[in-house]
């Protein structure tokens, strides 16, 4: 989306992991929940808010990804239906499938549960701010039009009927990027260069029957992952998760007194490798038509060129769900740590060579970073940045732990600095303490 040249500064998060949250009756956590910080999070949007009343200037907050983690979402109604959609067996096990029906059920789940946080956002936009969310890989079910619109209604139904049309205004979903000319900024996920979290069709990821057709890394989350949380809570915060699910499924110290849990979910994998296949050849050439006419869309909405649009979509890599044999898709599982921040680097550039930003800024791998891409001209920095995350993470040992810690509660902030004519960045992370931003520490590379 283009932005008009005014007195505002742009906050970048991702990754926040929002699922179930707090049980309403049982007043305890859902067990795949990673996010514990919603009064972390209200302090740092009146801390947002407060800045801004004070400096004169409106906040955009953007949330590039993964806001939600609708893959985690595994309560499910007590009837046999909802809205007149069958509840399958399979869903009893796993959770509710991606259909808008049962998308509607998940957010009225989420925004119970997470109160105090929607609550905080709520305050800070009734403060003039904004909220830009861009769908991630956890989260893509954002692009269906019914839970956007579910989204807004929710979040200002007692708000005054003279000031509701313009508090929804201040409420935008974007599907794929967020480009700021003004700020010389391009936003995007990121999950589109991970095979095993990309769609083939991201701007309209749709099975015959209406559902998201996922990739092979969200069935991993619901047919295994939320099995190990069920065991183990803080799984999903464990770095790397490869070696954690290795210890969680072998722990046991004989097969004889109690075999491992690897048996139990071997049959989790086996579901994910009978999905891997081409698409139906027919249905293809529907989706081809139909996000052409998306990418037309996203090129007039952000004020890009439909060329700048195709050459960005070129550095997508296909779904490994796909455009893997079922034989081939559980190496990727395996050999997946290609995706460091050099993979995501190389992305950064392309996109900075085409678009010729100052600045490229993505999510997805929880891992806060920044790099120069190289000087251009008049001696101004072009950089990528990632956004971190703003979940717990935990690690191995105590000199890891400290590293990563510098992942968490992390922020991009941009603003145009009037009086030197040039763009500020400073990659931030929330101290709750101190009530305010500190710097990110980062290390050299060895």
């Amino acid at each position: 989306m283009a932005a008009k040249r005014h007195n505002y500064q742009l906050i970048i998060i991702s990754d926040l992991h929002l699922s179930e949250g707090w049980n309403p009756k049982t007043k305890k956590l859902s067990r795949n929940e990673d996010f514990f910080f919603d009064l972390n999070f209200q302090r740092f949007l009146q801390h947002l808010a407060g800045k801004a009343e004070r400096g004169g200037f409106s906040c955009r907050l953007l949330i590039n990804g993964d806001f939600v983690d609708f893959l985690q979402f595994t309560s499910v109604p007590d009837d046999k239906t909802i809205g007149g959609e069958e509840i399958t067996e399979k869903e009893k096990e796993l959770g509710l499938g991606t259909s808008a029906i049962k998308t509607l059920w998940k957010l009225n789940i989420l925004m119970n549960g997470h109160w105090i946080f929607f609550n905080a956002l709520k305050e800070f936009l009734l403060r003039g701010n904004e909220v830009i969310i861009i769908p991630g890989n956890h989260d893509i079910e954002w692009i269906i039009p019914e839970v956007q619109t579910s989204f807004k209604e929710r979040l200002s139904a007692d708000i005054p009927d003279y000031q509701k049309a313009e508090f929804i205004n201040r409420i935008q979903f974007v599907p794929w990027f967020y480009f700021d000319p003004y700020l010389s900024v391009f936003v995007e996920h990121g999950s589109q260069y991970d095979e095993l979290n990309s769609f083939d069709y991201f701007l309209y990821p749709y099975r015959k029957d209406g559902t998201i057709d996922l990739p092979a890394g969200s069935f991993f989350v619901r047919y295994l992952f939320n099995k190990v949380e069920s065991y183990y809570p803080f799984a999903d915060n464990m770095k790397p998760m490869s070696k954690f699910i290795f210890w969680a499924l072998f722990k046991y110290k004989t097969w004889f007194s109690r075999p491992p849990r690897i048996i139990k979910f071997i049959k989790f994998f086996l579901n994910i490798i009978a999905k891997a296949g081409p698409l139906d050849k027919k249905w293809r050439k529907e989706l081809d038509i139909r996000h052409a006419k998306k990418l037309q869309d996203q090129a007039h909405a952000s004020g890009l060129s439909i060329a700048q649009i195709q050459d960005i979509k070129k550095c997508w890599v296909p779904s490994a769900l796909h455009n893997c044999s079922k034989w081939n898709l559980p190496k990727r599982f395996f050999s997946n740590s290609k995706l460091d921040y050099r993979y995501y680097l190389k992305r950064a550039i392309t996109i900075q060579q085409i678009l010729g930003v100052r600045y490229v800024v993505f999510g997805h791998t929880h891992d806060a970073d920044i790099h120069m891409l190289w000087e251009i001209p008049e001696s101004k920095k072009s950089e990528y940045v990632n956004s971190g995350t703003w979940t717990k993470v935990f690690a191995a040992n105590y000199e890891e732990a400290l590293l990563k810690s510098e992942n968490e509660f992390v922020y991009v902030n941009l603003r145009y600095n009037e009086d030197k004519k040039d763009v500020k960045m400073e990659l931030l992370r929330w101290n709750d303490s101190l009530r305010e931003g500190e710097r990110v520490r980062l290390f050299e590379a060895e």
